[in-house]
């Protein structure tokens, strides 16, 4: 009886840990915390493709997420100070800092192609786990309207990122890839 006892136990803890992740998004600064720490990893990863990368589209791509993604960033902030909003640090927040830091790691390393491609996995990876916590934690539960507004426009920037990168039919995902492709061989 006692062991049948911890074991519902340790269900319902296990429950209530789900249940907590999921209600955190109710609250705008964990929203909030969750996306700043999505922005501040591609711009950190970006700028330093932007000094490492070999590849003109490679460049052009890391720039690009830069200056996007910074000026997601400002956009957030302001959003937060009008509505005196701060940011609580939420799992997937410490989660994303986290992976940006060994893919940055790991990037530090590489030179050439190695790092480009370590690179652009990265962002599509990234970028796909950001769609996810997007679509399925923060959107269907955030209630501050002017940070729902926010992150709806950053799902839309986020899925036009991730067709850029598309390899698999998309015109400008081809070209993006073949522009990589003859870029590395010339170097």
């Amino acid at each position: 009886m006692k062991k049948m006892m911890s074991f519902i136990l340790l269900i319902a803890f296990g429950l209530g840990i789900s249940v907590a992740h999921a209600q955190n998004y109710n609250s705008a600064p964990e929203v909030a915390s969750t996306l700043w720490a999505i922005n501040k990893a591609e711009i950190e990863t970006s700028k330093m493709a932007k000094d490492k990368t070999i590849s003109q589209p490679i460049l052009q791509f890391s720039t690009k997420m830069f200056t996007e993604h910074q000026n997601a960033q400002k956009e957030l902030e302001k959003i937060l100070k009008e509505n005196n909003i701060s940011k609580i640090s939420s799992a997937d927040a410490r989660t994303f800092r986290s992976e940006a830091r060994k893919a940055m790691r790991t990037m530090k390393k590489l030179q050439g192609i190695a790092f480009d491609r370590t690179y652009m996995d990265y962002q599509i990876s990234s970028h796909k786990k950001a769609l996810e916590i997007i679509n399925g934690y923060i959107l269907p539960r955030v209630q501050n309207p002017a940070l729902k507004n926010y992150t709806l426009q950053m799902k839309q920037n986020i899925e036009n990122h991730l067709q850029e990168t598309d390899t698999g039919g998309n015109a400008n995902g081809l070209i993006w890839f073949f522009s990589y492709i003859i870029a590395c061989k010339l170097n």
